[in-house]
C-alpha cells in the first residue's frame, strides 16, 4: 500500500517538473466529512497545476478514524479536481468553485478487512490566499454524495448520502 502512496506522489511530482511553465503547489489539506449520523476527517498530500484561470488538483487522503460516527472507519484515498478562478489575477488572491472526485477504500470497525470502495463526487468554493509570494492557503466549502461500490462489506446506511465539507489547504507555491 506504501508502495502504491509513494508511486502517486512520485507522478504528481513529476508532472509539475514536466510543466514548470506553469504555476505549481503542493501542499498538505485537512477536509472535514459531515452527513446524518457521519462525521469524520481526513488528511491529505495534495498538488495543483495552474494554467490561466484553471487548475487541476490531484492528492491522496488518510482517513482518520471518528469516534462520532455510528460506523467507525479508516482507510485511505485519491482525488482528482478541477478549479476555475474568478478573478484576474492569477498570481494574487482569487475565489474560486470547482469540483473533485474522490475514491475512498475504507475497513469498518470490527468488521472484515475488506476495503469498501466509496466514491465521492464534491461541488466546492473557496478563496486562494497568497502569502509572500509563496505561501498559499485555500479555505473552502463543498457538497458531496458519498455512493457505496462495494455492498456487503459490512458498513452501515450512514455511510452513504449527502455530505457537507469544509476544507482548508496550505503550502508552497513554486
Amino acid at each position: 500500500m506504501k508502495k502504491y502512496l509513494t508511486l502517486l506522489l512520485i507522478a504528481t511530482v513529476s508532472i509539475s517538473i514536466c510543466r514548470a511553465q506553469n504555476l505549481f503547489e503542493l501542499g498538505a489539506e485537512y477536509l472535514r466529512f459531515i452527513g446524518k449520523g457521519y462525521t469524520t476527517s481526513k488528511i491529505a498530500a495534495r498538488g495543483e497545476s495552474f494554467s490561466n484561470k484553471n487548475s487541476f488538483s490531484a492528492g491522496i487522503t488518510y482517513q482518520l478514524a471518528s469516534a462520532k460516527a455510528y460506523s467507525v472507519s479508516s482507510g485511505f484515498g485519491f482525488y482528482a479536481g478541477y478549479r476555475y478562478a474568478f478573478g484576474t489575477n492569477t498570481n494574487g488572491n482569487n475565489i474560486f468553485a470547482g469540483a473533485r472526485l474522490l475514491f475512498s477504500l475504507e475497513d469498518f470497525e470490527g468488521k472484515t478487512r475488506q476495503k469498501s470502495l466509496l466514491i465521492t463526487p464534491i461541488a466546492e468554493a473557496g478563496y486562494h490566499f497568497i502569502f509572500a509570494k509563496r505561501i498559499y492557503a485555500a479555505p473552502s466549502v463543498g457538497f458531496g454524495y458519498t455512493i457505496e461500490f462495494s455492498k456487503g462489506y459490512n458498513s452501515l446506511d450512514e455511510d452513504v448520502g449527502k455530505r457537507f465539507i469544509p476544507s482548508l489547504s496550505a503550502g508552497y507555491r513554486f
